[in-house]
């Protein structure tokens, strides 16, 4: 399958990750870190503002299984995986996830900001849950134990994302800083704007994602060329 963007170290394609992961090198993967539809038929208003690709209720959490499927072979025994999800989905990601992974707990990603909903009667929804799981084999996560909850990573401002649910680049170095060893590959099958791919270049990991719509691969070649750029010019 030809590439979208590629250097030395970050392969994208355009494609549905159900059919690119296939063709992954057996046992090569270190890291699964990824933000799949979270199956809320989502829509975001704004610049970013469209509909999200197979965020259906029922379709997301499908083509998540798929996925995990697919990308089976090439996971390390020792891999490390950190999948965010809402909620109120949380549940069905933790069921599809431990048919493939040891499940070690969930992170909590506190924003320090409310949400949308109802905020006379309700508590702000002002985190998200990321699963954390392990393949068979045990691999010591880097540096002293830290807690579950990840704070001091603010949201990426409306305004400024390329996509309605851009995570933050901060927030995925210090998840694969924490969890990948030097030269590792990082898998991202549900790329988006590319953040996780921008996280592992940084960190001069290895990395490759996969994404169905163009318009977020164009987003994502932009800012892993504008990422590159730097790095020659430094």
């Amino acid at each position: 399958m030809k590439s979208y963007f590629q250097t030395d170290t970050v392969t994208l394609f355009h494609a549905d990750c159900r059919d690119a992961l296939a063709g992954l090198p057996s046992e090569s993967v270190d890291v699964l870190l990824t933000d799949p539809p979270y199956g809320m038929a989502y829509e975001a208003k704004g610049k970013s503002g469209a509909a999200i690709r197979a965020d259906g209720s029922r379709q997301g959490m499908r083509v998540f299984r798929q996925a995990l499927t697919a990308a089976g072979p090439a996971l390390k025994p020792d891999l490390h995986a950190f999948v965010f999800c809402h909620w109120e989905s949380w549940p069905d990601f933790f069921d599809a996830a431990s048919a493939h992974l040891k499940i070690k707990g969930a992170l909590m990603w506190w924003k320090a900001r409310g949400g949308m909903g109802d905020c006379a009667a309700s508590f702000a929804p002002d985190y998200e849950v990321v699963l954390h799981g392990a393949g068979p084999t045990r691999r010591a996560l880097a540096g002293k134990r830290h807690g579950a909850v990840l704070d001091g990573y603010p949201p990426v401002p409306a305004r400024a994302r390329t996509h309605p649910t851009e995570k933050p680049v901060n927030l995925l170095s210090y998840l694969l800083e924490r969890s990948c060893p030097a030269g590792g590959l990082v898998l991202d099958p549900f790329a988006g704007s590319g953040a996780t791919l921008v996280a592992a270049q940084q960190l001069g990991l290895r990395a490759v994602g996969v994404e169905l719509e163009e318009r977020y691969c164009e987003a994502a070649a932009r800012r892993l060329e504008a990422g590159t750029a730097l790095s020659l010019a430094a």
